[in-house]
C-alpha cells in the first residue's frame, strides 16, 4: 500500500509533467486543447514508484504513444511568412512562403468556394527569379479541393481537378499516396495547356513528423515540380520545415530559418 508521502510524490511528478509548452505557435485553424485532469491522471500513473495491487504501474500504464504516426491535420492549412535558405551549384538563394485562408466565399466555377491564398518568392543571388502567387479553391466539411488560379512570374494560368484523394486519417512515417490531379487551361479558356499530380509522403526529421506535398507536371511543355514539408505537431501543422521547387530545371532544396523553433 502506497504511503501519504509517497502519493505526494507522484503529485508533484505528474504536475510538472502535465503543464504543456506555452511557446507552441498556434494555426489560425488548428488549435491545440489540454485537457489537464486527464493528463494529470495519465502522468500520475506514470510517476508511480512501485506498490502491489491496481496502484502497480505495470498494471496500469498505458502503451507510450508512438512517434512513428499522427492523425492528419485539418485543412486548408495556415502557415505565417516563413523565409527560406538554400546553397546550389555556387548560387545563394533565399526565399518566402505563406499560406493563409481568405475570408467568406467566392465563385468559382460555377460554384461557391472557399479559398486560400499561398505565396512563394524567391530570390537568386539577391535577384528576384520566381514571384507565384496561387488562389486554391475548395469546399469545406469536409474538405475538398477543386482547382486553383496560378500567376506565376506574370503568367495566369487556371487549373482543375479530373480526380482527388484524401488524406488517410492516419499518417505512418514511410506512408505515401495520391492526393489528386488534373489540368491547367489559359486563364478563362477551355484550352488546355499543361497537367499537374499531387502526392504526399510522410518523413522524419529534426524530431519533427513532416507531411510532404509534391506537385509535379507541365505548363506550356516546361516541367515543373515543387514539395512543400508541413511540420506536424499532434493534429496541427505548426510550419513549413523545407521547401523543394525545381529552378532552371534543377531541383533546389531550401530549409526554413525557423527549423526546430517550434518547441520554443
Amino acid at each position: 500500500m502506497r504511503t501519504k508521502t509517497d502519493i505526494n510524490s507522484q503529485l508533484r511528478c505528474a504536475i510538472r509533467l502535465a503543464i504543456p509548452r506555452s511557446h507552441l505557435k498556434r494555426t489560425l485553424r488548428d488549435v491545440f486543447h489540454f485537457a489537464v485532469p486527464g493528463l494529470l491522471l495519465i502522468v500520475l500513473t506514470a510517476c508511480s514508484g512501485g506498490g502491489g495491487g491496481a496502484y502497480s504501474a505495470t498494471q496500469s500504464s498505458p502503451s507510450p504513444q508512438t512517434l512513428e504516426t499522427a492523425p492528419a491535420p485539418v485543412e486548408p492549412f495556415s502557415v505565417d511568412p516563413t523565409t527560406l535558405s538554400a546553397s546550389s551549384g555556387g548560387n545563394s538563394y533565399a526565399g518566402t512562403y505563406t499560406e493563409t485562408p481568405n475570408n467568406g466565399t467566392t465563385i468559382f466555377n460555377g460554384q461557391e468556394a472557399n479559398s486560400s491564398t499561398i505565396s512563394l518568392t524567391i530570390t537568386e543571388n539577391g535577384t528576384p527569379i520566381i514571384s507565384e502567387i496561387e488562389t486554391v479553391y475548395y469546399l469545406e466539411n469536409p474538405y475538398q479541393p477543386l482547382g486553383l488560379t496560378l500567376s506565376y512570374n506574370g503568367g495566369q494560368f487556371d487549373f482543375l481537378y479530373n480526380s482527388t484523394n484524401p488524406l488517410p486519417t492516419m499518417l505512418t512515417i514511410g506512408g505515401s499516396g495520391p492526393l489528386g490531379s488534373g489540368t491547367f487551361y489559359v486563364v478563362n479558356s477551355n484550352n488546355a495547356i499543361g497537367s499537374l499530380t499531387e502526392t504526399y509522403s510522410v518523413t522524419w526529421s529534426n524530431a519533427w513528423l513532416l507531411l510532404n506535398i509534391n506537385a509535379t507536371g507541365t505548363i506550356n511543355g516546361q516541367s515543373i515540380s515543387q514539395t512543400i514539408g508541413y511540420v506536424l505537431v499532434g493534429e496541427a501543422v505548426m510550419g513549413v520545415g523545407s521547401v523543394e521547387i525545381l529552378v532552371n530545371g534543377t531541383t533546389v532544396h531550401f530549409d526554413s530559418a525557423c527549423e526546430g523553433c517550434w518547441d520554443d
